[in-house]
């Protein structure tokens, strides 16, 4: 594996810059809520699409009012940026909110992810959070994978965030945080 440097980088320096929000996924958790009288079930189930799911044309400005005062911290292999991180302290309910993790297709699968989650927890210690939070999709399986890999656990989801029809689309909001000492 190649050495991986974590650099928190200038919020001033990336005023204008884009990320292009991607992934194409070979299936989804299927969301199935049912209701009754005295009470909800919910259920989600992996099962394939019939054609891979793709999600290629999402673009948002790394700088967001609606992300805080948050961190950016970049991963460099090699003096080569791999990726970034950015995340948020919210003394409210002492919670570190993940906004954004990127890894750079040519840099996948070499601990990039890993190495910058592992900021983000490293900063969640210090500030004294007692969870990290952080939003997926129900058809991003590669980052439900790997968030479970790294101990998080579904904690809710929004069946309409995105849409009015996400259960159908087959991409729906999920929650999920990792809870720390």
């Amino acid at each position: 594996m190649p050495e991986i440097i974590i650099r928190k980088l200038d919020k001033a320096q990336l005023q204008d810059r884009v990320n292009i929000f991607q992934y194409e996924s070979p299936g989804h958790y299927k969301v199935e809520i049912q209701s009754n009288e005295d009470s909800w079930t919910i259920n989600l189930k992996k099962e394939l699409f019939q054609k891979p799911f793709k999600k290629w044309d999402d673009t948002d400005k790394v700088i967001q009012p609606y992300k805080g005062d948050s961190e950016i911290y970049g991963a460099f292999i090699e003096g080569k940026e791999a990726g970034l991180i950015q995340f948020e302290y919210q003394p409210h309910n002492k919670s570190m909110r993940a906004w954004d993790l990127d890894i750079w297709p040519e840099f996948q699968h070499l601990g990039v992810g890993t190495a910058l989650m592992e900021k983000c927890i490293s900063r969640a210690r210090e500030c004294r959070a007692r969870r990290i939070v952080l939003e997926t999709q129900s058809s991003n399986l590669k980052a439900i994978s790997f968030y479970k890999k790294m101990g998080f656990e579904l904690i809710g989801l929004d069946a309409s965030h995105y849409h009015n029809d996400d259960i159908e689309q087959g991409e729906v909001r999920l929650e999920m945080a990792i809870y720390l000492d």
